[in-house]
């Protein structure tokens, strides 16, 4: 009996230091969140990294693997920046867990001449002034909130044009999700955003994605992509040609009520990448199957229909397969490329030559679980990729931004909110 005592002692205060750890990392006491995910980022998607044999299989698994700052070609070197975001920030992220962007502080990054702007999930925007003269700094980034009259349920993409910067966010009205786009002018230092866009259709399982400027026949607009569904739930009206929901629409910019929709069959867009000859889509699927796509005029893409990917409990009923595999066989595009493994797949950006001479006529391509970079060469009409190299980084890559004036490319890094800075040490 003594000794069973002293046994469930033990295990109770094994039990107890083990809860007490747990909300220590919870509430970030000594910045242990912080130490924990810089040295194993993602943790509870790395449980099994332990283990020793899983260690010598990534090892054998890992040939020829380039690690930073040397890749293939080139060494380049990855400089992390900490931002400090208002009080508020990461205490207001408790009330918006999802399965997409979890407890991580969502932030978005655009270039606006010598200023580096960051937008937030909730709407605050952030600037800072000769972005260049703090690239090699070891401070952390504190960056000038600007005043402004946004009021979003959550941001999910910010895009500078013209001076001004666009905004998309959803609200949510009567248990029910409106798509919005809101847009300011820059050069005001009290933001007073206006109406751009806003859906009349409602849906409780609807939000917007991502925005680039296009021209179409003549007209200059964004192209703009809206998703619908959750996890194993596709929706059920991305498939409807009334319904803009898991859609890419062509909203122009003299007569926004005139938009259209430009394409179809869309699951979750996380990139979107557009110049006068190509329009490029990056796009979770379910459970693998995250897509790269050349997206044409009035293009369907196939979701829900078909995918790559199958569900995450692959719970059919009698069929073993829920989604079609031969999408030209159900007169759907087929993707450029399909990452089976599901990489977390994020935003798209094309690199400019003077980056690198090696990497000429690149696309980068962002991850978010997979924490990698991807640098890719299409072939000359964009219908498949002809190399593919990836480049660990270590953290959640919410957003892309090439900054010209320092010829770096910058990561917003979201798990703990910092900058990531790419240069060419060549």
């Amino acid at each position: 009996m003594k000794y069973l005592n002293i046994i469930t002692y033990f295990l109770s205060l094994i039990v107890a230091l083990l809860l007490i750890f747990i909300l220590a990392v919870d509430q970030d006491l000594f910045k242990l969140k912080q130490k924990i995910y810089k040295t194993y980022p993602n943790i509870e998607l790395r449980k099994f990294v332990f283990k020793k044999n899983s260690i010598m299989h990534h090892f054998n698994n890992d040939y020829n693997i380039k690690f930073l700052p040397k890749t293939q070609f080139e060494n380049i070197k990855l400089n992390k920046k900490k931002i400090i975001f208002d009080k508020n920030y990461y205490e207001k992220l408790k009330n918006k867990e999802t399965i997409s962007y979890k407890r991580y502080g969502t932030f978005f990054i655009d270039s606006f001449d010598t200023q580096l702007v960051i937008t937030d999930y909730l709407g605050s925007i952030y600037v800072i002034d000769n972005f260049e003269n703090v690239i090699n700094q070891s401070d952390d980034l504190n960056p000038k909130k600007l005043q402004n009259n946004l009021s979003p349920d959550r941001v999910f993409d910010s895009l500078i044009f013209n001076s001004k910067i666009y905004v998309s966010y959803s609200i949510n009205q009567n248990d029910c999700n409106k798509i919005v786009i809101d847009f300011a002018d820059l050069q005001q230092k009290n933001l007073k955003f206006k109406n751009f866009f806003k859906s009349d259709e409602c849906n409780d399982q609807a939000t917007p994605g991502k925005m680039q400027v296009y021209e179409n026949e003549s007209n200059l607009g964004l192209i703009f992509s809206i998703s619908e569904g959750s996890y194993n739930k596709p929706g059920k009206n991305i498939q409807k040609k009334d319904s803009i929901f898991g859609k890419i629409l062509f909203i122009p910019f003299k007569d926004p009520s005139t938009y259209l929709i430009f394409s179809m069959g869309h699951r979750v867009i996380q990139g979107l990448y557009s110049d006068k000859k190509i329009i490029i889509s990056t796009e979770h699927g379910p459970r693998g199957g995250d897509e790269i796509n050349k997206i044409v005029k009035n293009g369907n893409y196939g979701w829900p229909i078909a995918s790559f990917g199958e569900r995450y409990d692959f719970k059919y009923g009698e069929n073993k397969i829920g989604y079609k595999k031969n999408h030209l066989k159900e007169n759907f595009i087929d993707p450029i490329f399909s990452f089976i493994e599901g990489i977390g797949i994020s935003e798209i950006i094309r690199l400019p030559e003077e980056f690198s001479m090696y990497y000429d006529d690149h696309f980068v391509l962002a991850s978010l679980n997979g924490n990698n970079l991807y640098f890719i060469r299409f072939n000359h009409n964009y219908e498949k990729i002809l190399t593919l190299e990836k480049v660990f980084i270590g953290s959640r890559i919410r957003d892309l931004e090439y900054f010209k004036r320092t010829n770096t490319i910058l990561l917003a890094l979201e798990e703990i909110g910092e900058i990531g800075i790419i240069s060419n040490t060549n």
